[in-house]
């Protein structure tokens, strides 16, 4: 081998090793860590199942993406072997930037995103897509079980069905939707502890529009942020709670009402979101 020669081939060699290190400092600086966590191991049949989980940049640079895109990444699987796909499928821009040695955390529903909601184990893992916008990884193996209920719980889901059937009657009447209103208060009037008696108080919120006296429409978005505060509905219950009190033009009452809340449940998730919405209201006119 003559001199020119050695030098091309070590040319291709210096190409070759800098070509690597800059593919290897690449993926070193794209590195996320994803775990995801549920608040319980057992759920009834048609309880809402929120999974959450939390995503970390380990590497040393900012990773460009979109937050929603997430929820979209869930690979789950029942003891039979049966796939449950999203059925969510979402236009996402790449907007968020996800800086190094930080966190996203957020939920998803996937009783409803993924239809999980009948008896069974189920085995939920977190994957991102292989040529996707992120690093390929996958979270920790999460696993739940779905029962049947029994007793009042499941008087309490029958009653939730029928209440259903009304809710999505193919003519969508304003009459039965207001029937469905008052069947989802029938059943947390008497099941008031009932895994289904949030949920029902939430889903009764969005027929609440067919409701004239908007009175009673405060009185569901109360009872939902003072007797079921831990729920994941609460801040929708603030959204309503404000948007009824501007359709009766009471923007006195709101301020009255989060005062109340912020004196009475002092140091709790309620009396934050009342200051919140408290400091929101007092800036809005109507």
């Amino acid at each position: 081998m003559n001199k020119k020669e050695l030098l091309r081939d070590k040319k291709i060699l210096l190409l070759s090793l800098c070509v690597m290190f800059i593919i290897s400092f690449a993926l070193a600086s794209r590195i996320i860590e994803i775990r995801i966590w549920s608040d319980k191991v057992e759920y009834l049949t048609r309880e809402p199942i929120f999974v959450h989980y939390e995503v970390k940049n380990r590497g040393n640079s900012p990773i460009i993406l979109s937050f929603g895109l997430f929820g979209e990444y869930f690979k789950i699987t029942d003891e039979k072997g049966n796939s449950y796909a999203n059925m969510l499928l979402g236009e996402y821009a790449l907007t968020d930037t996800l800086q190094a040695n930080k966190s996203y955390r957020s939920k998803e529903k996937i009783s409803g995103r993924y239809r999980v909601v009948n008896a069974g184990e189920y085995t939920i893992v977190m994957e991102t897509p292989q040529g996707g916008v992120l690093p390929e990884t996958r979270s920790n193996t999460l696993k739940i079980e779905v029962k049947n209920p029994a007793g009042e719980e499941k008087k309490a889901l029958d009653l939730y069905l029928d209440a259903q059937k009304l809710d999505w009657n193919k003519e969508k009447d304003p009459q039965k939707w207001e029937q469905a209103f008052y069947k989802y208060l029938e059943l947390v009037d008497k099941y008031p502890k009932s895994v289904y008696a949030p949920m029902c108080l939430y889903t009764a919120l969005f027929k609440a529009h067919v409701i004239k006296d908007k009175n009673i429409v405060l009185s569901v978005c109360k009872r939902l942020i003072e007797n079921y505060s831990e729920s994941y509905y609460v801040d929708e219950a603030f959204y309503n709670l404000v948007g009824n009190y501007k359709v009766l033009d009471d923007k006195a009452g709101a301020l009255e009402y989060m005062r109340e809340l912020i004196k009475k449940y002092p140091n709790t998730k309620i009396s934050e979101s009342a200051e919140y919405w408290l400091g929101k209201t007092e800036k809005e006119e109507f």
